[in-house]
C-alpha cells in the first residue's frame, strides 16, 4: 500500500488522491516508513515532512511550488518573502539534501527543465487528474457561436489570465467567454463572469462548450483542461502539453482560438491520448499490485 501527503497549500481539487491513485491519506507517525507520494512542496511544512520520512518517497510537483523553490521562498507559500530572502543561503544545502531523498515527477517539460536546471533530477513526466476519469464522456457540440471557458481560484483571476481572456474577447466578438472561480467584472457583451460555482454546475454549464483555457505561466496539468479534453473539447494552454496548442503572445492565442472555434468534430485524438497516459505514476502501480 502507498500513501499520499497532500500539501496544505493545494487546498481542494477535483477529487482526492485516494479516488484517483488509490493512495491512502498520510499520517506521519503511522506511515513514515511506507512508500509515499508527497504531492506539492510549497513551503517549509512540506519540506520538513519529507525530511522526516524514512521510507520510499516520490514528489509530484504541482507547478507554482517549483516557482517557490526557484525563487527561494520556503516560508508560507511565498508570503513571508523577506524572511525567505534573508535565510535563503542557510537553507539551500539543506533543501537539496531533503530533495535528494525522493524520486521526482512532474506534469510537463517546463517543470522538468526548471527542476533539472536547479540540479534536481526528474524521473518522469506524466499528466495527473484527481477526478474520476471514467465519469467523463464526450459532450462536445459544434455550434455556430463557439464558447471558451476558464477558471481561477478566488483572488487569482489576473494570475490565471482573466485579463488576457477579456482582451481576446474584444478581438473575437463572434465567440463567448465564460469566467469561473474568481470574482471578475467585465462590460463586454461576450464575456460572462460566473464567479464561484459548484463542480456540478461548472461541469453542466461547460458540458457542450468547445474550448478549455489555461493561460497562467506556472501550472502543472490544469484541471480545467483535463476535464475539457476528457469530454472531447479542444484546449489552449500557455504551458506546453502534448496535443494541446500553446502560445507565446496575445496574437497567437487569438489565432488559436479563431481556428479551434471552427472545429466540427470532438477532439478524440487528444482524449484517447490522455485517457491512456494520465495518472501513470509508480505510486499507483504499488496499489495495483496489492
Amino acid at each position: 500500500m502507498s500513501y499520499c501527503r497532500w500539501a496544505p497549500s493545494l487546498g481542494k481539487l477535483e477529487g482526492t488522491a485516494e479516488q484517483a491513485w488509490g493512495t491512502k491519506p498520510y499520517v506521519w507517525w503511522k506511515h513514515r516508513r511506507e512508500p509515499t507520494c508527497f504531492f506539492g512542496l510549497y513551503d517549509l511544512r512540506d519540506y520538513l515532512a519529507l525530511a522526516a520520512h524514512r521510507g520510499k518517497a516520490w514528489v509530484l510537483w504541482a507547478g507554482s511550488d517549483i516557482r517557490n523553490l526557484n525563487d527561494g521562498f520556503l516560508f508560507n507559500d511565498g508570503k513571508l518573502k523577506l524572511l525567505s530572502i534573508l535565510l535563503k543561503s542557510k537553507f539551500t544545502h539543506w533543501t537539496k539534501f531533503v530533495l535528494s531523498k525522493a524520486e521526482h515527477w512532474v506534469e510537463n517539460d517546463w517543470e522538468k527543465e526548471t527542476l533539472e536546471s536547479l540540479g534536481i533530477p526528474v524521473s518522469g513526466v506524466c499528466p495527473s487528474f484527481l477526478g474520476r476519469i471514467e465519469k467523463y464522456e464526450v459532450s462536445f457540440k459544434s455550434q455556430a457561436r463557439a464558447a471558451a471557458y476558464i477558471s481561477a481560484g478566488e483572488g487569482r483571476g489576473q494570475e490565471y489570465g482573466f485579463d488576457l481572456t477579456c482582451r481576446a474577447a474584444v478581438r473575437l466578438p463572434w465567440m463567448d467567454f465564460f469566467l469561473y472561480g474568481d470574482h471578475w467584472e467585465s462590460s463586454l457583451p461576450n464575456v460572462f463572469c460566473r464567479g464561484r460555482v459548484s463542480k456540478e454546475i461548472f461541469d453542466k454549464e461547460t458540458s457542450t462548450m468547445q474550448i478549455a483555457l489555461s493561460l497562467n505561466d506556472f501550472c502543472g496539468f490544469s484541471e480545467v483542461v483535463a476535464r475539457g479534453i476528457l469530454r472531447g473539447h479542444y484546449a489552449v494552454s500557455k504551458v506546453l502539453h502534448p496535443l494541446i496548442p500553446t502560445f507565446q503572445d496575445e496574437m497567437e492565442l487569438i489565432a488559436s482560438l479563431n481556428r479551434l472555434r471552427k472545429m466540427i468534430l470532438p477532439n478524440i485524438e487528444a482524449r484517447e491520448w490522455y485517457l491512456s497516459e494520465t495518472n501513470k505514476f509508480p505510486w499507483c502501480y504499488v496499489n495495483q499490485k496489492m
